[in-house]
């Protein structure tokens, strides 16, 4: 599974952004990849509706997403398309307005994609807002009936924090879910080494798998300092992908972060594979 927190159509080029997470996906055959600030032009027109579908696109119940002809998720599927990779979709906006974008959050699946929800976490529900939040959830057409989840908390806010995370938590709770092996995947804003509260808090529930992977590396997934985050230190692990499933992660490391591959955003990507006892799978 691969989660990125890719920043789109603002400081990266976003051609370069999405072949080199098309090439990604091929070199370690992910299966899953969650990505945040996957975004696209308030004032774009709109993507005919046969045409998402002929993508994989996979509408969340509780909203009618509008699609833009520069979404970033859009644009990724046609990539994939023409590496026919079939992947299953879904996309929603968490926010708009800063520099006349949609801020959204975005879930890929080899497998198809089921019961897709995107719910309401943040404790402001005004789209002009860069504070609020929603979730994107799915459920994979595999055995378990997996959950997968695409989240971008305000985890530098620890009272914020604790109210979208116990939304999460209801959210899943409420769709009937919380007896199916889950993988939340995405950018928490959560230091593990600074933010402790919140990341036991994280962690009662779940289980961090860069901590339970047999190989990994440092986990840093920004070096440096971030607009808001002006005293940030110099290397962070903000970006997670959180399980309460048994399954054995094999490894656990980051991607895009100049060194182990380009640098395409201003957060690494996190990587993991996950053995189910008979096969193994990148997700």
């Amino acid at each position: 599974m691969l989660t990125l927190n890719c920043h789109s159509l603002l400081d990266y080029d976003s051609d370069k952004q999405i072949q080199e997470i098309v090439d990604q996906i091929v070199r370690e055959e992910i299966d899953v990849l969650s990505l945040q600030e996957a975004n696209q032009s308030q004032f774009e027109s709109a993507i005919d509706e046969d045409d998402l579908k002929s993508l994989g696109y996979k509408e969340p119940a509780e909203v009618n997403a509008i699609i833009k002809k520069d979404n970033f998720a859009y644009r990724l599927s046609r990539a994939l398309k023409k590496v026919k990779l079939d992947f299953k979709w879904s996309w929603n906006s968490a926010y708009g307005g800063e520099n006349g974008l949609e801020w959204g959050v975005a879930l890929f699946s080899r497998l198809c994609l089921t019961n897709v929800h995107s719910t309401l976490i943040s404790s402001s529900d005004f789209t002009g807002n860069l504070t609020k939040r929603c979730v994107l959830l799915a459920q994979l057409a595999d055995e378990m009936k997996t959950v997968v989840a695409a989240v971008h908390f305000n985890g530098e806010n620890s009272s914020e924090f604790r109210h979208e995370w116990s939304n999460l938590m209801e959210t899943i709770a409420g769709l009937g879910l919380s007896n199916r092996p889950a993988y939340l995947l995405g950018n928490f804003n959560v230091d593990a080494e600074v933010d402790t509260g919140s990341y036991t808090l994280m962690c009662q529930e779940f289980e961090d798998t860069y901590c339970s992977a047999i190989s990994k590396g440092d986990g840093m997934t920004v070096r440096g300092k971030l607009d808001g985050w002006d005293d940030s230190g110099i290397s962070e692990r903000l970006d997670y992908i959180l399980t309460n499933a048994q399954n054995e992660v094999s490894y656990s490391r980051i991607c895009f972060d100049g060194n182990i591959g380009p640098r395409i955003s201003n957060h690494a990507g996190v990587l993991i594979e996950v053995s189910d006892g008979s096969e193994t799978c990148s997700a």
